[in-house]
């Protein structure tokens, strides 16, 4: 079972069409919007790992369906006046020259662009066509400029496919905000630039939400490695001038969107003509770290907050970390641990809550390490008004994310503290 199938799952319906896509095209892209979610550019197998239980390693971006025929191809398209090549496939029959559902990009410049295809290779077994799909692309990244609209590519190319920042967009510094970014296949075909953020106002900040979305490496460097710090300043500051943080960005009442990463401008065009349809106008966007700079010089830093230290005495019997099976193979560990846990979260939705817990402890002793499992931990214990336990099991899970050591947690680590801030007020109620 791969990876994103084991994350997110499949129904029966949906792994059929899948099968049937990838008998087409192994390589096609997804639609905008999933495509911007989703990770990108790399091909892997999983196997354990010493800090995570995952490695990745190179191996062909296409999936064998088992077909034994010989009629498989690879082709390419690409521009005429300029040769560039922008789209490698597999396929057989007119695959070639069909229109292609979820390969938004390539579409797109097949119809504002004069192209044409050509085949690579013809007469190939499937598993022939998978390994030569993937040396096409790699020797398309390595030895040309052309921008592949193939979301995912081959593992250790020299670059990567067409979907990073414009090389015209503002290169990332600490503490400056960044812009809402054009890739380098908007900016090259279609003359899509990048946008700064909008000018902070102060009658802009009565009702914000944060947006969380497409958080990566990028926040490293605009806030040298202490986002937690940056955040926190700039909540404590809104709340403390009666300004609201709400959770739905297409709220009727909201005044201002706070982006804490960056994403694409199309994805913000796209947000504000959703903004328009629902609530009638646009939304004025702002990066957190211009609402910080904006705060401090109106009202200066906020002063630390003391917090008289909060006991937590949890009482349970979860074995120790270091006793858990498969700890250091998290492809066992899901497999083995999942089915508890997916009992356990029916069982806590029917409301029995003691069962429940008793079955993420057996999936968390099988090696399930998902986010999921402590949400649903947090959500068992917060009903149970167990708010040690609450406490104690969301430690674990900011402790086990951080061993990961990889920014794009860092929202993550943000929603687990953010429940744990509450907890903790509970408890202080409750006493």
């Amino acid at each position: 079972m791969g990876l994103l199938s084991k994350l997110f799952g499949n129904t029966k319906s949906e792994k059929q069409n899948d099968n049937q896509k990838e008998n087409e095209d192994n390589s096609e892209s997804l639609d905008r919007e999933k495509m911007n979610k989703e990770p990108m550019g790399i091909s892997f197998n999983i196997s354990s790992d010493e800090i995570n239980g995952i490695s990745i390693s190179s191996s062909p971006v296409g999936v064998a369906t088992g077909s034994t025929a010989m009629d498989f191809y690879v082709y390419e398209w690409f521009v005429k006046n300029t040769s560039e090549i922008f789209y490698v496939g597999k396929g057989r029959g007119n695959r070639y020259k069909e229109f292609h559902d979820r390969a938004y990009e390539a579409e797109k410049i097949r119809k504002v662009y004069d192209t044409d295809v050509r085949f690579v290779g013809t007469g190939l077994t499937e598993e022939q066509a998978i390994e030569l799909e993937s040396q096409e692309m790699t020797r398309i990244l390595n030895e040309s400029n052309d921008r592949l609209t193939n979301r995912i590519i081959p593992l250790f190319t020299k670059r990567d496919n067409g979907y990073d920042r414009s090389p015209n967009t503002p290169e990332l510094q600490f503490e400056t905000a960044p812009h809402l970014y054009a890739s380098e296949i908007e900016d090259h075909y279609f003359g899509v630039k990048s946008r700064p953020f909008d000018e902070v106002k102060d009658e802009n900040l009565k009702a914000v939400v944060f947006i969380s979305r497409n958080i990566r490496n990028e926040i490293d460097i605009i806030f040298g490695g202490n986002l937690d710090k940056y955040l926190s300043e700039v909540k404590k500051l809104l709340s403390t001038n009666r300004n609201k943080i709400l959770k739905s960005q297409y709220a009727k009442s909201v005044t201002a969107w706070i982006f804490i990463g960056d994403d694409y401008v199309t994805n913000y065009k796209l947000d504000q003509e959703k903004a328009l349809e629902k609530i009638g106008r646009n939304i004025p966007t702002y990066h957190l770290i211009d609402v910080w700079k904006f705060l401090n010089e109106k009202f200066g830093e906020p002063e630390p907050v003391t917090i008289e230290e909060i006991m937590v005495n949890p009482i349970h019997n979860r074995i120790p970390l270091k006793d858990i099976k498969n700890l250091y193979d998290w492809s066992k560990g899901f497999d083995d641990g999942k089915p508890y846990w997916d009992e356990g979260d029916r069982e806590r939705k029917n409301g029995n809550l003691e069962r429940a817990i008793e079955l993420f402890d057996k999936a968390r002793y099988n090696g399930y390490n998902a986010p999921a499992l402590y949400n649903s931990y947090a959500m068992a214990y917060r009903k149970l008004k167990d708010y040690d336990n609450e406490v104690a099991i969301i430690n674990e899970a900011i402790d086990r994310v951080h061993a990961e050591k990889n920014n794009a947690n860092e929202v993550l680590i943000m929603k687990f503290k953010e429940r744990q801030s509450k907890a903790l007020t509970l408890k202080q109620k409750a006493k």
